[in-house]
């Protein structure tokens, strides 16, 4: 019985890890929309080039993210080793701190593979497979976001993206100790 009223008191949580995948998602679209604006300035041209890469360093990222989450009060920080979302959320009238750390590593071309390294509810000492778990079989993710309690990771499939005058999203380089961050876009 405890378990289920765990759940349901819990609920938040699993929509906060599907709002961070989910705003990811929103982050890659950004920078389509931003870079297809800049390519227009050739429009006289008969033939305009399509194919194009964002590169972005973890500063110029983190400024990024931090200001699309800000209206849901989440926080990124991205060091040499981690990326990590910070929250707070309120429970029984006090707040408690919700913190998700993770590494963005290169897949392949298409997936970005999010090794969780802690997920941290206040002062709860729960394994990271287990909330994986809960999330994986409580809550409806969309076909490009893949759950893996096993291995501790969650996968973000850009190939099965559906973005507005985006043909496909494709990583170049994803180095977060390097502070490289290459996607190539290529438009409709």
């Amino acid at each position: 019985m405890e378990s289920k009223e765990w759940m349901n008191h819990r609920y938040w949580f699993y929509a906060f890890i599907l709002l961070i995948i989910l705003i990811l998602v929103a982050i890659i679209y950004v920078f389509t929309s931003i870079s297809d604006s800049s390519s227009h300035h050739n429009i006289h041209d008969s033939q305009t080039n399509k194919d194009f890469t964002i590169s972005m360093k973890n500063d110029e990222l983190q400024s990024l993210m931090n200001a699309s989450l800000d209206e849901y009060n989440v926080k990124t920080k991205i060091t040499k080793k981690t990326l990590t979302f910070d929250t707070t959320t309120e429970i029984l009238g006090k707040d408690i701190d919700v913190s998700l750390k993770t590494k963005p590593i290169k897949e392949n071309r298409n997936t970005i593979k999010f090794d969780i390294k802690s997920i941290n509810i206040g002062k709860l000492n729960i394994s990271n497979p287990f909330i994986l778990s809960q999330i994986k079989k409580f809550s409806d993710l969309p076909q490009y976001i893949d759950i893996s309690p096993k291995d501790e990771s969650i996968y973000l499939s850009l190939d099965k993206l559906d973005i507005d005058n985006v043909k496909s999203v494709q990583i170049q380089k994803l180095d977060i100790s390097s502070e490289k961050w290459y996607f190539d876009i290529k438009l409709k």
